[in-house]
Formats: structure tokens, C-alpha cells, sequence
């Protein structure tokens, strides 16, 4: 039997990049899975091909049941009845994933090189509303789902460098917010046996960074299946409770539970 088999997962901005392949990893473990996004056959956002109902297909052809709904993480309506709809059909979550992020859209413009008191001001509301904001509006609704059952787990997708800025101050602003966050989720949704971990993953092979002329041969990077590994590792722990509150990096995961990427490496952490 798959290890996921029979649990309801949520990920969110799961048309590509991280989110795609977390929610692949679920469906491989069996889970049934809510493939989360704007982009959807007919209405794609920046100019990308990917979509949801693509990532849906490709969870239920590894064995789960991928199930696409649009949704826009930033609109509290557009959550509300996402749950509600889960509720219904369910009446509970297992798993939520967290990963939608609106720094990396090429619509924005340039802030390459600037200064943070000359970055355009559209990077502020990218990185922390559909970034910090759009995970707390999430989580808010699911734990009702997760709380009355007494289990689940939340994974918040983020990024750390101990002791660096990453990147810029406003996506270390966004990534620090995001760890902070998981330290209160973690406090608060104790007495409810339900965990919140924060998942690092490190430089990866996304859709972007292949388009980019990116491969493995460009130094420490990971696919997209390494973090989704993770993850379902994590909701595979019946002693999960252990990591509640705690940023952890893909590359310490592998370590204590012993899975690799694709290719049988365990990629170091991305410094």
C-alpha cells in the first residue's frame, strides 16, 4: 500500500515549479491531491504554458487523484470556497503545502542590482501578499479542517541562508516572515496535534531555471521531485510533531529519512 494512501492534500501554486512537484510526490505516495493555482487551461499567468489541470493529470497518472482548482491565494473568496468545496467533498485535510510566491513573475519590473530603497515598491507586494499573506489566509482556512480531527500537517515552501540576506531585503523579508510564522502556527495548533513545518528547498531545476539554460551539470541544483520528497517524508512520520516550529532544509530531510533525488544523489543545501 502507498504511504499517502487514502489522506487529502492541498498544494498551492502547484501549476509549476515547487508546487508541481510536491504535489507529483504526493500522488506517487497515493494521496488524493487539490492542485492549487491561477494558471489554468484558456488563462495562464506570465506567459508560462504551465498549468493546473496539467499537474492534476500528472498526479493521478503516478497513482493518486489530482483534483485542479483555480484559486487565487490572495483573495480571501477565492480560499473561502476552495475549502468549503474540500469540506464537502471530504470533510477534512491532511496536508497542506503552501507554496504560491509572486516575486519571480516577469511582469515586475527590474530590481536587478538596485538597492532596497530603489526596488520598485510592486516587489514589496509581490513577495509579501502573494507570499506571507496569501499563506496565512490559506492556512487560516484549513486548520478548521485539520483541528476537528485532532491531525494534519502544514508544510510552508520558504527559503534561509543562516547568518546571509537572501537574495534582497524584501525576499528575505517575505522567506524570514514565512519562517517566523511557522514558529507561532507550530505554538498555537499544538493542543491540536496538527504540525507546521517550515521546508527549505535548495537551488532548483524549475521550469524557469531549465528555460534558462540551467542543467545538473550547473553546480548544486535539485529537481523540483527533491522537495516533494520532503514533504512526503514528512506526512509519512507518525512522529512529525518532532520538526512543529522548525525551518528545515530538502537537503537535512534526505539525511535523517534517507530518500534522493531522482537521480540517487542527496544535493547539498544551496549557499
Amino acid at each position: 500500500m502507498k504511504p499517502l494512501q487514502g489522506k487529502i492534500a492541498v498544494v498551492t501554486g502547484a501549476s509549476r515549479g515547487a508546487g508541481r512537484g510536491i504535489a507529483f510526490q504526493l500522488g506517487s505516495a497515493g494521496a488524493t491531491v487539490y492542485v492549487t493555482g491561477r494558471s489554468v487551461k484558456g488563462s495562464r499567468t506570465d506567459n508560462r504554458p504551465e498549468t493546473i489541470e496539467e499537474t492534476a493529470d500528472g498526479v493521478t497518472s503516478r497513482g493518486g487523484k489530482g483534483i485542479a482548482i483555480q484559486c487565487d491565494h490572495t483573495s480571501d473568496n477565492d480560499v473561502r470556497n476552495l475549502f468549503e468545496q474540500i469540506e464537502r467533498e471530504h470533510g477534512r485535510i491532511d496536508i497542506l503545502v503552501n507554496s504560491v510566491f509572486g516575486g519571480s513573475e516577469s511582469s515586475l519590473p527590474s530590481g536587478d542590482g538596485r538597492h532596497f530603497w530603489e526596488r520598485p515598491l510592486e516587489h514589496w507586494d509581490a513577495m509579501m501578499v502573494a507570499g506571507p499573506q496569501a499563506y496565512l489566509l490559506t492556512t487560516r482556512y484549513a486548520v478548521p479542517l485539520m483541528a476537528q480531527h485532532h491531525k494534519g500537517l502544514i508544510v510552508n515552501i520558504t527559503f534561509f541562508i543562516k547568518d546571509k540576506i537572501s537574495s534582497n531585503l524584501y525576499y528575505d523579508l517575505a522567506m524570514n516572515a514565512i519562517n517566523r510564522m511557522t514558529v507561532g502556527m507550530a505554538k498555537e495548533l499544538k493542543e491540536y496535534n496538527v504540525s507546521a513545518v517550515a521546508v527549505c528547498p535548495g537551488w532548483m531545476r524549475t521550469e524557469r531555471v531549465i528555460d534558462s539554460g540551467f542543467g545538473p551539470e550547473d553546480g548544486t541544483t535539485e529537481t523540483t521531485a527533491y522537495v516533494g520528497r520532503a514533504v512526503v517524508a514528512l506526512a509519512s512520520d507518525t512522529t512529525v510533531s518532532k520538526f512543529s516550529g522548525e525551518t528545515i532544509m530538502v537537503a537535512e530531510l534526505a539525511r535523517k529519512y534517507g530518500f534522493t533525488d531522482v537521480d540517487g544523489t542527496q544535493p547539498l543545501p544551496y549557499e
